[in-house]
Protein backbone atom coordinates (compact mmCIF):
# COMPACT_ATOMS: atom_id res chain seq x y z
CA UNK A 1 0.00 0.00 0.00
CA UNK A 2 2.82 2.41 0.87
CA UNK A 3 4.49 1.74 -2.49
CA UNK A 4 1.29 2.57 -4.39
CA UNK A 5 0.73 5.74 -2.38
CA UNK A 6 4.29 6.89 -3.03
CA UNK A 7 4.03 6.03 -6.72
CA UNK A 8 0.86 8.12 -7.09
CA UNK A 9 1.88 10.86 -4.64
CA UNK A 10 1.70 13.59 -7.30
CA UNK A 11 -1.80 12.57 -8.36
CA UNK A 12 -2.94 12.33 -4.73
CA UNK A 13 -1.70 15.82 -3.91
CA UNK A 14 -3.09 17.44 -7.07
CA UNK A 15 -6.52 15.86 -6.72
CA UNK A 16 -6.61 16.59 -2.99
CA UNK A 17 -5.91 20.29 -3.59
CA UNK A 18 -8.32 20.38 -6.54
CA UNK A 19 -11.02 18.81 -4.40
CA UNK A 20 -10.66 21.59 -1.84
CA UNK A 21 -10.79 24.27 -4.54
CA UNK A 22 -13.75 22.82 -6.43
CA UNK A 23 -15.70 22.21 -3.23
CA UNK A 24 -16.07 25.98 -2.78
CA UNK A 25 -16.15 27.00 -6.45
CA UNK A 26 -18.92 29.52 -7.08
CA UNK A 27 -19.51 30.07 -3.38
CA UNK A 28 -19.54 33.68 -2.20
CA UNK A 29 -17.97 32.79 1.15
CA UNK A 30 -15.48 30.31 -0.31
CA UNK A 31 -13.24 28.60 2.23
CA UNK A 32 -15.15 30.21 5.08
CA UNK A 33 -17.76 27.47 4.72
CA UNK A 34 -15.12 25.01 5.87
CA UNK A 35 -14.96 26.65 9.29
CA UNK A 36 -18.59 27.77 9.57
CA UNK A 37 -19.95 24.47 10.92
CA UNK A 38 -17.25 23.89 13.58
CA UNK A 39 -17.38 27.61 14.40
CA UNK A 40 -21.12 27.41 15.14
CA UNK A 41 -20.62 24.31 17.28
CA UNK A 42 -17.73 25.97 19.14
CA UNK A 43 -19.82 29.07 19.85
CA UNK A 44 -22.72 26.98 21.14
CA UNK A 45 -20.54 24.83 23.39
CA UNK A 46 -18.61 27.86 24.65
CA UNK A 47 -21.84 29.64 25.62
CA UNK A 48 -23.27 26.53 27.30
CA UNK A 49 -20.15 25.66 29.29
CA UNK A 50 -19.29 29.22 30.31
CA UNK A 51 -22.76 30.55 31.16
CA UNK A 52 -25.20 27.69 31.74
CA UNK A 53 -22.80 25.25 33.44
CA UNK A 54 -19.77 25.90 35.58
CA UNK A 55 -16.77 26.76 33.47
CA UNK A 56 -14.40 23.76 33.22
CA UNK A 57 -10.97 24.14 34.79
CA UNK A 58 -8.67 24.80 31.83
CA UNK A 59 -5.48 25.83 33.67
CA UNK A 60 -5.98 29.52 32.93
CA UNK A 61 -6.28 28.85 29.19
CA UNK A 62 -9.19 30.72 27.52
CA UNK A 63 -11.99 28.20 27.21
CA UNK A 64 -12.52 28.80 23.49
CA UNK A 65 -8.82 28.01 22.86
CA UNK A 66 -9.02 24.94 25.09
CA UNK A 67 -12.11 23.76 23.23
CA UNK A 68 -10.80 24.42 19.72
CA UNK A 69 -7.43 22.81 20.39
CA UNK A 70 -9.09 19.38 20.39
CA UNK A 71 -12.36 20.02 18.59
CA UNK A 72 -10.79 21.17 15.32
CA UNK A 73 -8.60 18.04 15.01
CA UNK A 74 -11.58 15.86 15.94
CA UNK A 75 -13.73 17.55 13.27
CA UNK A 76 -11.02 16.99 10.65
CA UNK A 77 -10.67 13.35 11.72
CA UNK A 78 -14.44 12.86 11.42
CA UNK A 79 -14.42 14.50 7.99
CA UNK A 80 -11.55 12.25 6.90
CA UNK A 81 -13.44 9.15 8.05
CA UNK A 82 -16.72 10.21 6.46
CA UNK A 83 -15.18 11.11 3.12
CA UNK A 84 -13.01 8.01 3.18
CA UNK A 85 -16.05 5.80 3.72
CA UNK A 86 -17.67 7.31 0.61
CA UNK A 87 -14.54 7.57 -1.54
CA UNK A 88 -14.96 4.34 -3.53
CA UNK A 89 -18.63 4.99 -4.25
CA UNK A 90 -17.96 8.64 -5.15
CA UNK A 91 -15.15 7.64 -7.54
CA UNK A 92 -16.86 4.57 -9.00
CA UNK A 93 -16.48 5.86 -12.57
CA UNK A 94 -12.70 6.17 -12.24
CA UNK A 95 -12.34 2.86 -10.47
CA UNK A 96 -14.19 1.04 -13.26
CA UNK A 97 -12.15 2.60 -16.06
CA UNK A 98 -8.68 3.35 -14.69
CA UNK A 99 -6.04 1.00 -13.23
CA UNK A 100 -5.52 3.20 -10.16
CA UNK A 101 -5.07 1.52 -6.75
CA UNK A 102 -8.21 1.92 -4.67
CA UNK A 103 -6.48 3.40 -1.64
CA UNK A 104 -5.36 6.38 -3.73
CA UNK A 105 -8.90 7.78 -3.65
CA UNK A 106 -9.04 7.54 0.14
CA UNK A 107 -5.64 9.23 0.32
CA UNK A 108 -6.79 12.20 -1.75
CA UNK A 109 -9.73 12.69 0.63
CA UNK A 110 -7.29 12.53 3.56
CA UNK A 111 -5.12 15.19 1.92
CA UNK A 112 -8.16 17.45 1.59
CA UNK A 113 -8.97 16.95 5.27
CA UNK A 114 -5.37 17.70 6.22
CA UNK A 115 -5.45 20.95 4.23
CA UNK A 116 -8.67 21.98 5.96
CA UNK A 117 -7.16 21.15 9.35
CA UNK A 118 -4.04 23.18 8.59
CA UNK A 119 -6.14 26.22 7.66
CA UNK A 120 -8.36 25.93 10.72
CA UNK A 121 -5.49 25.38 13.15
CA UNK A 122 -3.67 28.34 11.65
CA UNK A 123 -6.71 30.47 12.45
CA UNK A 124 -6.77 29.03 15.97
CA UNK A 125 -3.15 30.06 16.50
CA UNK A 126 -4.10 33.62 15.52
CA UNK A 127 -7.00 33.52 18.00
CA UNK A 128 -4.69 32.16 20.70
CA UNK A 129 -2.21 34.98 20.14
CA UNK A 130 -5.02 37.56 20.32
CA UNK A 131 -6.11 35.92 23.60
CA UNK A 132 -2.57 36.50 24.94
CA UNK A 133 -1.46 32.86 24.84
CA UNK A 134 2.32 32.69 24.83
CA UNK A 135 3.76 30.92 21.77
CA UNK A 136 6.51 28.34 22.37
CA UNK A 137 8.80 26.26 20.18
CA UNK A 138 6.54 23.29 20.96
CA UNK A 139 4.05 24.68 18.45
CA UNK A 140 6.51 23.75 15.70
CA UNK A 141 5.87 20.08 16.51
CA UNK A 142 2.10 20.36 16.06
CA UNK A 143 2.10 19.23 12.38
CA UNK A 144 3.38 15.80 13.48
CA UNK A 145 0.44 14.63 15.67
CA UNK A 146 -2.01 16.51 13.44
CA UNK A 147 -0.74 14.60 10.38
CA UNK A 148 -0.69 11.30 12.28
CA UNK A 149 -4.32 11.84 13.28
CA UNK A 150 -5.30 12.20 9.61
CA UNK A 151 -3.20 9.11 8.86
CA UNK A 152 -5.33 7.27 11.42
CA UNK A 153 -8.44 8.46 9.60
CA UNK A 154 -6.95 7.28 6.30
CA UNK A 155 -6.33 3.77 7.66
CA UNK A 156 -9.85 3.45 9.02
CA UNK A 157 -11.20 5.09 5.86
CA UNK A 158 -9.73 2.37 3.63
CA UNK A 159 -11.52 -0.34 5.60
CA UNK A 160 -14.79 1.58 5.97
CA UNK A 161 -14.78 2.60 2.29
CA UNK A 162 -14.39 -1.04 1.25
CA UNK A 163 -17.15 -2.35 3.53
CA UNK A 164 -19.43 0.57 2.63
CA UNK A 165 -19.25 -0.42 -1.03
CA UNK A 166 -20.93 -3.70 -0.11
CA UNK A 167 -23.06 -2.55 2.84
CA UNK A 168 -24.23 1.01 2.23
CA UNK A 169 -25.63 1.33 5.74
CA UNK A 170 -22.06 1.71 7.03
CA UNK A 171 -21.83 5.23 5.64
CA UNK A 172 -25.16 6.17 7.21
CA UNK A 173 -24.26 4.65 10.59
CA UNK A 174 -20.83 6.30 10.81
CA UNK A 175 -22.09 9.77 11.94
CA UNK A 176 -23.72 8.14 14.99
CA UNK A 177 -20.44 6.44 15.91
CA UNK A 178 -18.61 9.74 15.56
CA UNK A 179 -21.13 11.49 17.83
CA UNK A 180 -20.57 8.87 20.53
CA UNK A 181 -16.80 9.02 20.06
CA UNK A 182 -16.89 12.81 20.45
CA UNK A 183 -17.94 12.45 24.10
CA UNK A 184 -15.45 9.66 24.80
CA UNK A 185 -12.62 12.19 24.84
CA UNK A 186 -12.66 15.26 27.13
CA UNK A 187 -12.97 17.83 24.35
CA UNK A 188 -15.47 20.04 26.17
CA UNK A 189 -15.11 18.93 29.79
CA UNK A 190 -12.45 18.38 32.44
CA UNK A 191 -11.57 14.67 32.69
CA UNK A 192 -10.47 15.09 36.32
CA UNK A 193 -14.13 15.25 37.35
CA UNK A 194 -14.94 11.88 35.80
CA UNK A 195 -15.20 8.68 37.90
CA UNK A 196 -11.93 6.69 37.89
CA UNK A 197 -13.39 3.98 35.67
CA UNK A 198 -14.40 6.53 33.03
CA UNK A 199 -10.92 8.06 33.09
CA UNK A 200 -9.67 4.63 32.05
CA UNK A 201 -12.40 4.19 29.42
CA UNK A 202 -11.60 7.43 27.58
CA UNK A 203 -8.02 6.23 27.12
CA UNK A 204 -9.41 3.43 24.93
CA UNK A 205 -10.60 5.98 22.37
CA UNK A 206 -8.25 5.62 19.34
CA UNK A 207 -7.87 9.39 19.08
CA UNK A 208 -6.80 9.75 22.73
CA UNK A 209 -2.99 9.77 22.25
CA UNK A 210 -3.29 12.14 19.28
CA UNK A 211 -5.48 14.76 20.96
CA UNK A 212 -3.53 14.50 24.22
CA UNK A 213 -0.31 15.16 22.29
CA UNK A 214 -1.82 18.08 20.39
CA UNK A 215 -3.19 19.71 23.54
CA UNK A 216 0.02 19.10 25.43
CA UNK A 217 2.08 20.83 22.76
CA UNK A 218 -0.33 23.69 22.13
CA UNK A 219 -1.62 24.49 25.60
CA UNK A 220 1.00 23.27 28.05
CA UNK A 221 4.31 23.36 26.14
CA UNK A 222 4.80 19.65 26.80
CA UNK A 223 6.46 17.23 24.42
CA UNK A 224 4.36 14.01 24.18
CA UNK A 225 5.56 11.19 26.40
CA UNK A 226 7.05 8.04 24.81
CA UNK A 227 3.78 6.28 25.62
CA UNK A 228 1.79 8.80 23.59
CA UNK A 229 4.22 8.59 20.65
CA UNK A 230 4.00 4.80 20.78
CA UNK A 231 0.20 4.96 20.94
CA UNK A 232 -0.03 7.24 17.91
CA UNK A 233 2.31 5.13 15.79
CA UNK A 234 0.67 1.87 16.90
CA UNK A 235 -2.85 3.09 16.10
CA UNK A 236 -1.77 4.40 12.68
CA UNK A 237 -0.08 1.12 11.79
CA UNK A 238 -2.97 -0.98 13.11
CA UNK A 239 -5.66 1.02 11.28
CA UNK A 240 -3.73 0.94 8.00
CA UNK A 241 -3.02 -2.79 8.33
CA UNK A 242 -6.66 -3.62 9.11
CA UNK A 243 -7.92 -1.35 6.33
CA UNK A 244 -5.58 -2.89 3.78
CA UNK A 245 -6.47 -6.44 4.87
CA UNK A 246 -10.16 -5.70 4.34
CA UNK A 247 -9.46 -4.09 0.97
CA UNK A 248 -7.25 -6.96 -0.15
CA UNK A 249 -9.88 -9.52 0.88
CA UNK A 250 -12.70 -7.83 -1.05
CA UNK A 251 -10.72 -6.19 -3.88
CA UNK A 252 -11.69 -8.80 -6.49
CA UNK A 253 -15.37 -7.90 -6.13
CA UNK A 254 -15.10 -4.22 -5.21
CA UNK A 255 -15.17 -2.70 -8.70
CA UNK A 256 -18.14 -4.84 -9.67
CA UNK A 257 -20.42 -3.73 -6.82
CA UNK A 258 -19.84 0.05 -6.88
Amino acid sequence: MIVNLYKHRGYIWRTGVAEVRHHYAGSALGMFWNILQPLCMILVLTIIFTTVFNRPDTDNVPYVVYLCSAMLPWTAFGECLTRGAQSFIANATYLRKLPIPEQVFVAQSAVGSLIHLGINYGLLIIVALIAHCTPTWHWLLLPVPLSLLIALGFGFGVGLGTVNAFIRDVGSFLPFVLQIGFWFYPIVYNPAKLPPVMQVVIRCNPVYPFLESIRGLFLHAQVPSPGLWLGMVAWCMASSAIGYMILRKLRSELRDVI
